[in-house]
């Protein structure tokens, strides 16, 4: 084997030695100090047990001792039974014990704390429970455990004879402690321990467990019915045990299901013959080992990785100084390149933004140009609207001369109402061809795509009247979007100029205007009844300077106009419809209001 190839695999080996060495120590340990905690706890919970027992035994001693219990069972003496059973209740509430009842010889429920219960232990008859039998026999107090016969939960017996004098008429007096008090006494002693734990009797039953499925169940590989838990078949709660370590199964009487191990730790009880068994799932201690032993490889790889690094650098050092040199040196030359290359950045960026400018102030030119082209259009037009209202105004002036000489005020008032009409008529003409002529500033606001409209509709009034154009308005919404009003009105004139235009030498010009929301956009479609557009026209419908109206127009309004669509991240496009003539969509970005 190559020599650089034995030292990291006998670090391998040696780190893989280290962490199986470290697992097993931390693992014991981890064991050891399970095991400890669990006497601590189990010592515990076993002298809180005791204490119960101490202190259910002296109330039902002290309660049996009674006279109203013992007169009871005097033959002489017709007591009464309710007040006796309600007398029991009141002492079962005030122990904080789940049932008292009295017996007679025979076992016979004479009085019961559950009375008044749907299910009351009165006339029942107990005679054959060993808490009843071992009591008559021995005369002693008795403490005894099982399955309740009615109840059928778990309880812990305790009985005393009840007699006034020897020879006399005797019965027994019972009161039950349920298991599930203990179950539950273990929470508060235990906390949040993962500590789970048993109490088994001499019959290796689960008389009691905080893990449910316990409760009850056989210890050993079979099922058993046993005389403390009458009717009632134990299931197999199987048990491999090695030391300290037991594996069982989680559920009672499955078997093929794989077995969990357990630290053990087993106290057994003093006043009853039972034993107090503590686990603790080994999984998380053997994970928190492994983690542990993980740690310190990764440890000592680190250290190790150190010193291997420390005996390099004395080596590296050398090679390290002479390489900061040629970088100092190729540094040095690579930063007087970049300057270089900075200043003549620096001077391309003031060319372009100067070039920026200068089209800038050319585009701003072109779209003037192109509103005087428009107007310059539709100045035939704009003469015949403004000679209307004139031609009336000079009649109107003649005749309110003659009126005023006549002295016909009243028709002259008339007159002078219609002139003022007529005046502000002119007015809003001019006005709006005023506004459309002006530089735009570019200040972009929320607008309503149909008013946008209809404001070019009225530039358009003259053009639209003198070629008697018949227009479709259909409005499927209103969709809102934020543009520059003067520059949109100054497309949506150009765009409805076009289609006007497209018209002529037609009977009828007809245009059917759109406005709807598509994907989101917002949609306008102009569809004029022309001829529509030629193929080898249509390639070139957006090139500046390009156009089809010979001796007029500049050929700059669609390239202008798609300029404008497409700064406020819009799109125009033109095609032919199927039903003849041509179609202009303009997609804008739908607003949305709140």
């Amino acid at each position: 084997m190559p020599s650089r190839l034995k030292t990291p695999l006998s670090l391998l080996l040696l780190l893989l030695l280290f962490t199986l060495l470290s697992y097993q120590l931390l693992f014991n340990r981890l064991l050891s100090q399970a095991q400890q905690t669990a006497l601590r706890h189990g010592a515990e919970f076993n002298l809180y047990i005791e204490q119960q027992l101490a202190r259910f035994s002296l109330l039902n001693q002290s309660l049996a001792a009674r006279p109203e219990l013992k007169q009871a069972l005097s033959a002489a003496v017709d007591s009464d039974k309710s007040a006796l059973s309600q007398l029991l209740a009141d002492f079962n509430l005030a122990s904080g014990s789940a049932s008292i009842y009295l017996m007679d010889h025979s076992g016979l429920v004479l009085a019961s704390s559950n009375f008044a219960q749907e299910v009351s232990f009165l006339d029942y008859n107990f005679g054959f429970r060993p808490y009843f039998t071992e009591t008559i026999r021995t005369g002693q107090s008795y403490i005894d455990y099982g399955l309740g016969w009615i109840s059928k939960e778990r309880g812990i017996y305790f009985s005393n004879l009840v007699q006034q004098q020897p020879g006399e008429r005797y019965g027994v007096l019972t009161s039950k402690l349920n298991i599930d008090q203990l179950e539950l006494a273990y929470q508060s002693i235990a906390g949040q321990s993962p500590w789970l734990f048993m109490l088994v009797d001499e019959e290796n039953t689960v008389l009691a467990s905080n893990n449910p499925a316990w409760r009850l169940s056989q210890l050993g590989e079979q099922s058993l019915t046993l005389p403390r838990h009458p009717g009632m078949l134990l299931p197999a709660l199987a048990v491999k045990q090695q030391g300290s370590l037991w594996q069982l199964l989680q559920q009672p009487g499955q078997s093929q299901l794989p077995r969990t191990e357990y630290t053990v730790a087993q106290k057994a009880h003093q006043a009853l013959p039972w034993q107090l068994v503590m686990l603790h799932p080994t999984r998380p201690l053997k994970i928190q080992a492994l983690q542990y032993s993980i740690s310190l490889a990764l440890l000592l790889t680190l250290l190790l990785l150190t010193a291997q690094y420390w005996r390099n650098r004395r080596q590296q050092q050398l090679q390290r100084t002479q390489l900061y040199q040629k970088l100092e040196q190729a540094v040095a030359e690579r930063t007087a390149s970049l300057q270089q290359s900075n200043q003549q950045l620096q001077l391309e960026i003031r060319q372009r933004s100067e070039a920026e400018q200068e089209l800038r102030q050319t585009q701003e030119q072109l779209l003037q140009a192109a509103k005087l082209a428009t107007i310059g259009q539709l100045s035939a037009s704009i003469n015949h609207e403004l000679n209307q209202p004139l031609t009336a105004m000079h009649s109107y002036l003649q005749n309110s001369q003659l009126l005023l000489a006549r002295g016909q005020h009243t028709e002259l008032a008339g007159n002078l109402d219609k002139l003022s009409q007529l005046l502000l008529r002119l007015n809003h003409i001019v006005q709006q061809f005023k506004g459309f002529s002006r530089k735009a500033a570019n200040t972009p606001r929320v607008v309503t795509l149909q008013s946008l409209v209809n404001n070019a509709l009225d530039l358009l009034q003259p053009l639209l009247r003198q070629q008697a154009v018949s227009i479709s308005f259909e409005e499927q919404a209103a969709p809102h979007v934020k543009v520059d009003p003067l520059q949109l009105e100054q497309v949506l004139v150009n765009l409805l100029g076009n289609a006007v235009q497209a018209c002529e030498g037609l009977p009828q010009c007809q245009l059917s205007i759109r406005l709807s929301v598509q994907e989101q956009q917002a949609c306008l479609q102009i569809h004029d009844n022309g001829p529509g557009i030629q193929p080898h026209v249509m390639v070139h419908l957006f090139e500046p300077f390009f156009t089809t109206k010979q001796g007029s127009g500049l050929g700059l309004g669609l390239s202008i106009s798609r300029q404008i669509v497409q700064s406020y991240h819009g799109s125009l496009q033109i095609a032919n419809h199927p039903d003849g003539g041509a179609v202009v969509t303009l997609f804008l970005p739908l607003y949305r209001t709140e």
